[in-house]
């Protein structure tokens, strides 16, 4: 995920990238089995629940003390905002820095386009929340699918550009797109057909075949090749 990877780009050192990618990996697995864990404890506790999402919160409030289940629905809601905030924030400046400024190649000052961003902001913070009030689907579809499209994005292209010097700037964009597009018209039209078939399988090969057929088919730039020979060459192996 883009917010993640984020984190790794700031790292000091080597040392830090392979010390942090250990804890996270551990921190989601221990995350991962818990909420399995509590959600098979949650349907032996509450057989037949009206809102299975509901499952944790009604078994903090049955086992545990009042004030232990303030603090675990305050956690919850911590952990959300601290979610939504991130991404919030990358899509604005994704739009205004990355669109805005360097594809479209709009100049503006310093102060307009932070009055951009903002608006931005507020204008995905809204259309989340009246999808979120509208939508009758749960929680857990949106997570699937949300995720889906993120990994079937950006994945193959970062993939492609750590493991192969030969992908482009317009194979990485065409697989950017490529896995997107997939991933949601796969839901949409072909996921019933298809026997349900995940959509992060075909939109995950959409976004390889997309970076690496575009590749192939562009100019490929020797200087960035240089570029990532000499990132390599500086951080060390990484395994």
């Amino acid at each position: 995920s883009p917010q993640l990877l984020t984190r790794f780009m700031a790292a000091r050192d080597q040392k830090q990238i392979i010390n942090g990618g250990f804890w996270a990996v551990l921190c989601v697995i221990g995350f991962d089995v818990g909420a399995v864990l509590g959600g098979m404890s949650g349907r032996t506790l509450f057989p037949g629940l009206a809102d299975p999402e509901t499952i944790l919160p009604e078994m903090s409030a049955a086992l545990f003390p009042d004030v232990f289940t303030g603090i675990f629905l305050v956690v919850v809601l911590a952990a959300i905002m601290s979610t939504v905030d991130s991404l919030l924030l990358l899509a604005s400046s994704a739009i205004v820095r990355d669109i805005v400024q360097k594809a479209m190649g709009i100049q503006a000052s310093e102060r307009t386009l932070s009055n951009l961003a903002r608006g931005v902001t507020v204008v995905i913070g809204l259309v989340g929340l009246v999808v979120a009030l509208t939508e009758p689907a749960s929680i857990f579809y949106f997570v699937l699918f949300a995720w889906s499209g993120i990994a079937c994005a950006f994945t193959p292209v970062v993939l492609c550009s750590l493991f192969w010097k030969r992908t482009t700037k317009l194979g990485a964009i065409a697989g950017m797109i490529g896995g997107f597009v997939v991933t949601v018209v796969w839901t949409i039209w072909f996921k019933e057909k298809f026997y349900d078939l995940y959509e992060m399988i075909p939109g995950f090969i959409a976004g390889f075949v997309c970076t690496i057929s575009v590749s192939l088919a562009t100019d490929f730039d020797r200087d960035i090749a240089d570029e990532v020979d000499s990132v390599r060459r500086a951080v060390g192996p990484v395994f």
